[in-house]
């Protein structure tokens, strides 16, 4: 039972972390409140507290987002990067996931040292073996291709890494039934072992899905139709254009922002305790 003071001590650190929250969400309130101002709304609240408060529903209410939507090709951008997201969480985790199986379950010669040469590729930037991506894919004729985005970044050592992890606490007992059963290890794999690991499954997906979102460099060095840019990119096209107001490039980046938010609403447990239990492992 909590004493009194516990209680206490309890209600004010609540109060706190509450007041801390609000503190750093003002950039987001005032974002999505100034979204759907005017411009000369948005000027004209600048210096007050109407500048975290929306304007009250009524005509215009949505006129910036209706221009962002139906005026601009933001839609278009954000179903490509939808669309990619989806071969590379398919993708990323049929790869990375036999590697970390591998790498946790089969005995091969020199296996400790792919694991630790895995490892130190964990600290290396992406941003500094993308030259190298990018010849490769212009030598292999990919550029402008849907392939040539996604080839160079299913690998991910990190979620190789991720994978292992995991898979080693998994019991020998389940493989060694199933073998009972004639079950071939590609079979094992994908009707028993990723399913035992919905949690990293589920972290794995999400990572994958915030870096294809998020990334801006390599689709920009890899794709030149406007018909397969990303979301990042087609931001940055209609920001930097002139005739786009504040008001509007507040809406732009409050619709790219409204993913992420769900993604880590419905996935942060899973985030989590993927995290902890792979951090918890040993071997």
């Amino acid at each position: 039972m909590k004493t009194k003071k516990q209680k206490i001590a309890n209600g004010i650190l609540v109060a706190v972390m509450l007041v801390l929250s609000l503190f750093f969400l003002f950039p987001v309130i005032w974002m999505i409140a100034n979204s759907f101002k005017p411009d000369a709304a948005i000027t004209a609240d600048m210096n007050s507290v109407s500048a975290f408060i929306p304007p009250a529903p009524g005509k215009g209410f949505f006129d910036n987002y209706k221009e962002i939507l139906f005026n601009t090709r933001f839609l278009r951008f954000m179903a490509n990067t939808l669309f990619y997201a989806a071969i590379m969480i398919v993708a990323g985790v049929i790869v990375n996931g036999l590697a970390g199986y591998a790498l946790a379950k089969i005995k091969f010669p020199f296996r400790d040292r792919w694991l630790a040469i895995i490892m130190m590729l964990m600290i290396i930037p992406t941003e500094t073996i993308i030259t190298i991506n990018f010849m490769f894919v212009s030598k292999m004729g990919l550029l402008n291709t849907v392939f040539g985005y996604v080839l160079p970044m299913i690998v991910n050592p990190f979620n190789i890494f991720l994978f292992r992890q995991v898979f080693v606490s998994l019991p020998d007992d389940v493989w060694e039934a199933a073998q009972l059963d004639h079950c071939n290890p590609v079979k094992y794999f994908f009707t028993m072992v990723l399913p035992m690991s919905k949690t990293v499954v589920a972290t794995v997906s999400v990572f994958t899905f915030l870096n294809v979102w998020n990334d801006y460099l390599w689709p920009s060095l890899v794709f030149t139709s406007s018909d397969l840019l990303t979301a990042q990119i087609g931001l940055n096209s209609i920001t930097s254009n002139d005739n786009t107001t504040m008001g509007q490039t507040l809406a732009v980046i409050t619709l790219i922002t409204i993913p992420v938010v769900i993604i880590y609403a419905l996935f942060s447990k899973q985030i989590v305790e993927g995290v902890v239990s792979t951090g918890s492992k040993e071997g």
